[in-house]
């Protein structure tokens, strides 16, 4: 019988020094410091999109509210009856307030008064006067027989046969203009934007409509 071959002891060459093991590769702290880096470097741009995503839905929100606003202030335009005991400056200012009332009764969360938005009435009627375009503060209305296009001008001042004529409007289209100031709540992205001179960014809407 063979007998057990003796096992092989390592020895270490004298003056060869013994390696040491760090700190680090005993607790595992340096690969701990790599990952916090590199989740820190994800972090901020995932945080920046978030908010950025964020802001443009509060904007898209209320692009979306304004533009109803300005179809349910049309309507009230629209259905306006006219007081044959005053004349049109009468009339057009008193439709005026009755536009203006149901826009902002339709702003829902957004702001109806200054700085976002201002129209000033007095008298239960907006200070505008008679022309075939009224403009109070942050609300305009316009009257006009045609429209070449939806962009086109209302009335267009090189083609008089787009002024609307008859004094109680009836039968004219009725452009009415929203012009609403939202608050900017991240600083970096409004910076992609443009913005008026308080910083705020500025969304126009319009709804046109026909008097009956």
């Amino acid at each position: 019988m063979t007998a057990p071959t003796p096992t092989r002891l390592r020895t270490r060459r004298a003056g060869q020094a013994i390696p040491r093991r760090t700190p680090a590769a005993v607790d595992g702290s340096a690969p701990r410091g790599q990952a916090l880096v590199e989740f820190v470097a994800v972090l901020l741009p995932l945080l920046l999109i978030v908010v950025g995503i964020v802001q443009f839905g509060l904007l898209f929100g209320a692009n979306v509210t304004l533009t109803n606003a300005a179809r349910e202030g049309a309507r009230a335009g629209t259905i306006y009856v006219y007081d044959n005991n005053h004349d049109k400056t009468w009339n057009d200012s008193h439709r005026c307030q009755a536009i203006l009332t149901a826009a902002t009764q339709s702003f829902g969360l957004l702001a109806t008064g200054s700085p976002h938005f201002s129209a000033a009435t007095s008298g239960g009627a907006c200070s505008t006067t008679g022309t075939d375009v009224q403009v109070d503060g942050d609300l305009t209305i316009a009257y006009c027989a045609s429209m070449a296009t939806p962009s086109s001008p209302c009335p267009d001042p090189l083609d008089t046969t787009t002024t609307c004529v008859p004094d109680t409007r009836q039968g004219c289209l009725m452009q009415v203009s929203l012009t609403y100031r939202s608050d900017i709540i991240v600083p970096i992205i409004g910076q992609l934007l443009s913005r008026d001179a308080s910083g705020r960014f500025v969304q126009l809407v319009t709804a046109t409509m026909v008097v009956n």
